[in-house]
């Protein structure tokens, strides 16, 4: 049996393909280089899916969809349902269902989790019908809040950002740079207790900068402040999540949180301390969807539940031939020891926005100046972290946790250890916990640790501010010959200038 799964949107198109014995999955960005891209129209998928596996629409047996209709100018008249409906504006004469949108960002958590979930959390701008959070229990929807009511915490952090001043080629990343922007403000906790008599059902007074000149009783003292009123209402967000996720659900049940909010690494680790069993994917944003949309498939069609080869490393994208050998690592951790600045291009590319050692840019964290060298190269603001990837063995010791954090998304403190370059102004860093599961980037973390005694390096996504991950080697071999990058390593070829 064949079964596809489509994300049309506005936004990160995705689709995931069940051959019959093997699940595939791709994200148009890393072909079409734009970041976030989307299909404008409800055929060219039709063409990706014959050049990605050579398999032409008509041998499809059933296909979901997760899409916006007012993007394509579909009718609106049926977008509350729960899970799925049928769908007939694809132009195919297949067998179509629409699943709800977070209903499939649920669904969507599979490949991290063995247990089916108690409890599904959902949180981002917003799915179908202007919801913006959804609760599941038990696969069941129990509650939903719509923007117009509640509004929303994804919205809410793009409004700030707009707000602060904050320059996003794209709407959807305003609210990652706001969680890094915000670390620079003070929390006034008068103005935090007053925000204590809003909820999940309140979030757009929360996000109301009405609120905070209201406060001050000025509006040019409050103008004054923005960063102390942004990090107020972060910390705000971060105890509500943890008494919101506390109405639904016990400190160990199993618990699944995804939608684009669930992106942000502070509120994770606030929610991972409380919740020993949370269970987030790296593809947490609507990049996940058309996995949700296929694991929907699966269980309407009883068949086995799906593995997903490779994960989190499993892009359809160009892999390099053969492997990596332990020489070419052991001259790569020179290179890092030495100060150079080394893209590293593995395998197939990770899932996700975080780079997790196949699409990487690394350094070494001792250098002083490594944060400031490695963002002249990605063009980001001065203001933005980098995050790291530590062998999982000494992560306790270097920044006090022993969360398993494989794909980035919790923070650790990284005070005991003299690491600027990968600490940020709080004090955390957001870390990658690495194994000997992962392969050749294990063993050149493990070769730079024996000949200089850190087990940490900087890494970040193997990309420049606003484009999207590489994922062929002749854009990456442009790059880094347009680059101040010393060292360009792919499969076990090694290219230096």
């Amino acid at each position: 049996m064949k079964l596809l799964g489509l994300r049309l949107c506005t936004h990160d198109s995705n689709i995931s393909y069940f051959d019959g014995t093997n699940l595939h999955y791709y994200k148009s960005e890393r072909k079409h280089g734009i970041k976030h891209h989307a299909y404008n129209n409800l055929w060219q998928w039709q063409k990706e899916i014959k050049d990605l596996w050579n398999v032409d629409y008509n041998e499809i047996d059933e296909i979901a969809i997760i899409i916006d209709s007012q993007v394509h100018k579909l009718p609106l008249d049926n977008e509350d349902f729960f899970p799925a409906v049928d769908y007939n504006y694809l132009p195919v004469r297949n067998k179509v269902v629409r699943v709800n949108h977070h209903y499939a960002h649920a669904l969507s958590c599979f490949p991290v989790t063995t247990k089916t979930p108690k409890v599904d959390i959902v949180i981002d701008g917003y799915g179908d019908y202007n919801i913006s959070w959804t609760v599941f229990k038990d696969r069941k929807l129990i509650k939903k809040g719509l923007i117009t009511e509640v509004g929303s915490i994804g919205k809410g952090m793009n409004r700030a950002g707009a707000y602060l001043g904050v320059q996003s080629e794209h709407d959807d990343d305003y609210a990652g740079k706001v969680m890094g922007l915000q670390s620079y403000g003070t929390i006034n906790n008068d103005f935090l207790k007053h925000l204590e008599r809003y909820d999940m059902n309140s979030i757009n007074k929360i996000f109301d900068i009405g609120e905070w000149f209201d406060f001050h009783g000025d509006h040019l003292v409050g103008n004054l402040k923005p960063l102390d009123w942004i990090k107020t209402v972060h910390q705000r967000i971060d105890d509500l999540l943890v008494s919101f996720v506390s109405e639904y659900a016990n400190d160990d049940d199993v618990i699944s949180y995804s939608g684009g909010v669930a992106q942000n690494v502070i509120w994770n680790t606030t929610l991972r301390n409380k919740f020993k069993n949370l269970v987030i994917p790296p593809h947490c944003a609507d990049e996940g969807l058309s996995l949700g949309a296929i694991e929907y498939l699966r269980i309407k069609n009883k068949l086995k539940p799906f593995k997903l080869d490779n994960f989190p490393y499993c892009q359809t994208d160009e892999r390099p031939d053969g492997f990596v050998e332990d020489t070419t690592i052991e001259k790569v951790a020179q290179y890092l020891k030495d100060g150079k600045i080394v893209a590293w291009y593995q395998g197939n590319g990770e899932i996700g926005p975080r780079a997790l050692g196949h699409r990487s840019l690394l350094m070494n964290p001792t250098i002083p100046d490594a944060k400031l060298k490695v963002n002249k190269i990605k063009k980001r603001e001065v203001y933005r972290p980098f995050g790291c990837s530590i062998l999982e063995e000494h992560q306790k010791e270097y920044f006090g946790t022993d969360i398993h954090n494989p794909h980035m998304l919790y923070v650790g403190n990284t005070t005991k250890y003299n690491l600027k370059s990968i600490t940020h102004i709080d004090g955390t860093c957001r870390f990658q916990s690495v194994t000997p599961t992962d392969g050749p980037f294990y063993k050149l973390l493990k070769s730079f640790y024996d000949i200089t005694n850190c087990p940490v390096l900087l890494n970040t996504s193997f990309n420049i501010n606003g484009k999207p991950i590489l994922g062929n080697t002749n854009d990456t071999k442009s790059f880094y010959e347009n680059s101040d990058i010393d060292v360009l390593v792919i499969g076990n070829k090694i290219y230096t200038k």
